[in-house]
């Protein structure tokens, strides 16, 4: 795992049964001869760096031609073999996309994997054909494309997409993506993708749009993006209370500081349409918990490490299909 420098340690068990700045920002991941990042706000300032003929501008600028766009695009410069290198020096910047200007399987895997393994950000890859999807199979946050690799549809997806607020959209029926022609992929094909859990980019109902929403792992994005925002946002929320109180005292009084500081966090994602609604109140179906002092292991209070507060909420989820029944007289 990559460490990261925190006074707070947000750990979400997801169970099954059935912004925060940076959690919009792509990352294009260029191979180059020296390791580094630096974030964009223009294709004028990109262009000092990447010429217009490059992949990592045409990428860039995929992502700023949509509506959507986002205001900060970073690239993270790697060497040859180094891919994990470069993600894990610059990992907890602010940007939670990863893009690559070219895609490599063997640097695609190596990221998707990382990434998989810290729980946390998303890779987005393209590919010409959903056989090469294969070897990520399984990973979570892995989001696959099956497209023309002429079109940029990595970068245009997430610059329509990515930036708009967390849990109010979902991922699949994203349309109007500006630079992109629906493939016309045979049912056959379009079966073949979503068996892959990969997302083909199609016309349907007369509007070309993304076939589906989930990542590779089969998990739908949306939802995964909520969890990030719910533990970046708590964690923020947490180290800032730290921070700013001159004394966060360890009794009643601090411990009701910490518990109203998660519970803000997960008003505002009922708000944003993250949680679920409990139908009889209305109200967001999430509570927290906070133990009392003497409820708490002597050796912590000493340690002053007060391990007592955890949440629970339930995904909003979203509808990605209907079947409607009709009655005919006659």
């Amino acid at each position: 795992m990559i460490e990261k420098i925190s006074d707070v340690n947000v750990k979400i068990d997801i169970q099954h049964p059935q912004p925060i700045v940076g959690l919009g920002n792509p990352a294009i991941f260029v191979k180059g001869t020296l390791a580094g990042y630096k974030e964009y706000t223009s294709l004028e300032v990109l262009k000092k760096d990447f010429a217009d003929t490059t992949a990592a501008y045409k990428k860039a600028k995929a992502i700023w031609d949509q509506e959507n766009k986002p205001k900060t695009i970073a690239i993270v410069s790697y060497v040859e073999d180094k891919i994990t290198e470069a993600a894990t020096n610059y990992f907890y910047n602010d940007w939670h996309f990863a893009l690559l200007d070219e895609y490599s399987e063997t640097n695609a895997l190596a990221l998707s994997n990382l990434i998989e393994e810290n729980k946390f950000k998303f890779l987005v890859v393209q590919v010409a054909t959903v056989a090469e999807l294969t070897v990520f199979e399984g990973n979570t946050l892995t989001i696959g494309l099956v497209h023309p690799l002429e079109e940029a549809l990595d970068a245009a997806l997430i610059g329509n997409t990515g930036s708009l607020p967390v849990g109010s959209v979902t991922w699949k029926f994203r349309n109007g993506l500006v630079g992109i022609k629906a493939n016309a992929v045979t049912i056959a094909d379009l079966n073949a993708i979503e068996k892959a859990n990969g997302i083909a980019y199609v016309t349907k109902g007369g509007i070309p749009q993304t076939s589906e929403g989930k990542t590779i792992g089969g998990e739908y994005i949306d939802a995964l993006h909520g969890d990030h925002w719910v533990k970046s946002n708590v964690e923020t929320n947490v180290q800032r209370l730290l921070s700013t109180t001159d004394k966060l005292t360890f009794d009643s009084n601090g411990i009701a500081l910490l518990e109203s500081s998660v519970a803000n966090v997960l008003e505002t994602a009922f708000n944003n349409g993250i949680i679920d609604i409990v139908d009889e109140t209305g109200a967001g179906n999430y509570s927290v918990t906070a133990l009392s002092r003497d409820d708490l292991d002597p050796e912590d209070i000493a340690a002053r490490n007060y391990k007592g507060l955890s949440f629970t909420y339930k995904r909003s989820g979203a509808i990605h299909s209907v079947d409607v029944y009709g009655t005919i007289e006659v």
